[in-house]
Formats: structure tokens, C-alpha cells, sequence
């Protein structure tokens, strides 16, 4: 999926890392799944979902349409 070949290796080594959680980046459909949406903190503005690392990152893929597919990884508290 992933034809950058950095960021496929980034993405690899944080497969160690524990997931504790999946966000979807769009608006909650109702209050009782509210929990798993939440809006990606990054710059990017092509992401549709993004999970956050035991190790106090967050992860994603921008799949931007001109661009191409990227990583992003960011500090998430």
C-alpha cells in the first residue's frame, strides 16, 4: 500500500509498539460511539483513521489524492 519506501519503514517499526487506541477522523454519528472519533491533531489533512501509541505517539497515513500516500507520526498526549 505504502510506495514511500521511508515511511513504510517507519510504519514497520512501530509495529513493536502497542495500539491503545483507533480514532476515525470524522464527526461521531451519535454520542454512544463518540469515544472512537476524534479529529487528527497533525497538519495533514487526508487522514481517515489514526491510532495512538503506548509510547505516546500517534500514527497515520495522509492519502492525499495529488500526492500520494505519506506517514505521519506525532506526539500525542
Amino acid at each position: 500500500m505504502l510506495k514511500n519506501e521511508p515511511c513504510r519503514d517507519q510504519v514497520t517499526a512501530l509495529l513493536d509498539v502497542e495500539v491503545t487506541a483507533l480514532k476515525l477522523n470524522t464527526g461521531a454519528p451519535c454520542s454512544s460511539h463518540a469515544g472512537v472519533f476524534e479529529t487528527w491533531p497533525g497538519d495533514e489533512k487526508h487522514v481517515r483513521q489514526w491510532f495512538v501509541l503506548e509510547n505516546g505517539q500517534a500514527v497515520a497515513i495522509n492519502e492525499d489524492p495529488e500526492c500520494g500516500a505519506s506517514c505521519a507520526v506525532i506526539a500525542y498526549s
